[in-house]
């Protein structure tokens, strides 16, 4: 009935597909994926075991590409002890002292770099503002100004900011300018970017999309969405703001301008955030790294003796494929745990995992206050559909969910019970969690904290108030739709 080389090729193709299966079953047991995505993936892969295998390859694991991954070892040989700390230093003397200590504790071993006292910090609440003061710090820059970005896009402000580099490249200002390979392609091939580079600028793209390296095991939607600035390494600038200008900017015809917000630091904590660019611009394989430099920043108290106004505690908590855990997801975590009266969040994008969702649950449980302000409209409707997921525990449970109107509100941050804050590129998603590379500042800063609460209650009167009656009424095509965009949300 068959002949035999089609039984013979029918047999080898039977016996690939049961060692893909047994292949993929044990490499996600190997692995630690959480138990559910372990299941999906051994089922998928056994319905459909050669897309489930290719699938996996691109999806199913963190890898940043085997040259990437040496040349980052390498890279952690080279930089000193980065230990936090120890038990016995005299942290705040201040009243938050023993409140804050385990949780500042808690973002400097997950990050992996110092808690910083004596830090000057001024928020910047509009992308005007941010610009200005960017521009200002680029002009009084004397040997280096760094930059790392998502999105880099042409037209506007952001041609100030090239003018006031090559200013201060032709006063003798080393720049390097680091940008996302996919968000950032067409700056990449822009004539500001040749430019640059004629103009002596060191210009790189961060996680290069190509067949090559993703055949060389790098997964092609690990990001770097970090938003910084570090001139000097006296000044930093990080937030929420890429270097764009929200007026030209080709996204915000649809859904308005983009409302970012940044942050100037001045203190120790700038080495913290020089040691991230220098980091991130190490493990990037298409350009000489040679000129990286090595950043020793001392332990701090977190501040010891008063705690003036315009003086903050930081600690810089960068995440990304690199690390071995989820910094950002543990230090999110912490923060919502130990909220007591309220806790403030804004982010464009909000699909949280079980475990955080579970965590501001406790919070409000426990009578803490939980407003949660997103965006009425963003630029993905599959995650403004996701991101309704959960709304029916979370205000059954008590929480106020404001959609901003004026905009899409892309800030990042989550205030405290007003004593401390997380600021900087991370949003409530699995991607800025466990897949890009991002920033995010823990803060205690009483002049700081002010400036939020006063931008926060900025975006509160732009907003509308979803009440749990009306939202109940929804139709159920849409509770249909949320829940099948939620179904890919790892993926958002």
């Amino acid at each position: 009935m068959f002949s035999e080389p089609f039984l013979s090729w029918a047999f080898f193709v039977a016996l690939l597909q049961v060692l893909i299966i047994l292949g993929v079953t044990l490499r996600v047991i190997l692995t630690r994926h959480p138990p559910g995505a372990s299941l999906a993936w051994i089922l998928i892969t056994t319905v459909l075991p050669f897309v489930g295998f290719a699938l996996y390859l691109v999806l199913g694991e963190r890898p940043i590409g085997r040259f990437r991954a040496w040349r980052f070892r390498r890279w952690k040989k080279t930089q000193p002890g980065r230990t936090p700390p120890s038990s016995d230093d005299p942290l705040l003397a201040h009243p938050l002292a023993e409140r804050l200590r385990p949780l500042f504790r808690l973002a400097s071993a997950c990050g992996d770099e110092p808690v910083t006292g004596g830090n000057a910090l001024l928020l910047l609440p509009s992308p005007q503002s941010s610009f200005e003061a960017i521009i200002e710090a680029i002009d009084a820059a004397q040997a280096r100004v760094d930059l790392a970005f998502y999105i880099w896009a042409e037209g506007g402000e952001t041609q100030k900011v090239a003018a006031a580099l090559h200013q201060a490249r032709r006063r003798g200002v080393k720049i390097r300018i680091l940008v996302d390979d996919f968000a950032s392609r067409a700056f990449l091939e822009s004539e500001t970017a040749r430019a640059f580079r004629e103009d002596g600028m060191s210009v790189s793209s961060a996680m290069p999309m190509t067949l090559l390296r993703i055949f060389g095991l790098q997964r092609a939607d690990l990001r770097l969405h970090r938003k910084l600035i570090v001139i000097d390494e006296r000044i930093a600038f990080t937030g929420s703001l890429n270097m764009i200008d929200p007026a030209t900017y080709d996204a915000a015809k649809r859904v308005g301008d983009w409302v970012d917000a940044m942050v100037r630091i001045e203190g120790p904590a700038v080495k913290s955030l020089q040691h991230v660019f220098e980091t991130d611009w190490w493990l990037q394989p298409d350009h000489e790294s040679g000129d990286a430099i090595n950043i020793e920043v001392t332990p701090l108290g977190l501040i010891k003796g008063s705690y003036p106004k315009g003086h903050g505690a930081v600690v810089a908590v960068p995440s990304g494929p690199n690390m071995p855990h989820d910094p950002n997801l543990h230090l999110l975590l912490e923060t919502f745990n130990r909220a007591n009266d309220t806790i403030v969040i804004t982010t464009p994008y909000f699909v949280p995992n079980e475990t955080l969702a579970h965590a501001l649950l406790n919070a409000l449980y426990r009578g803490v206050r939980v407003t949660i302000i997103l965006p009425e409209k963003d630029d993905s409707l599959l995650v403004n559909f996701a991101s309704r997921r959960y709304f029916d525990d979370l205000l059954s449970a008590g929480a106020e969910v404001l959609l901003y109107q004026k905009g899409l509100l892309h800030t990042k941050s989550v205030m405290v019970d007003e004593e401390f804050a997380l600021f900087g590129t991370v949003n409530i998603d699995s991607r800025s969690l466990h897949l890009n590379y991002e920033l995010m500042l823990l803060i205690a800063d009483n002049t700081f904290l002010e400036d939020l609460k006063a931008l926060l209650a900025t975006y509160k009167m732009h907003c509308v108030r979803i009440s749990l009656k009306t939202w109940r009424a929804r139709p159920l095509w849409r509770r249909l739709v949320e829940g099948l965009c939620f179904l890919m949300s790892p993926l958002l």
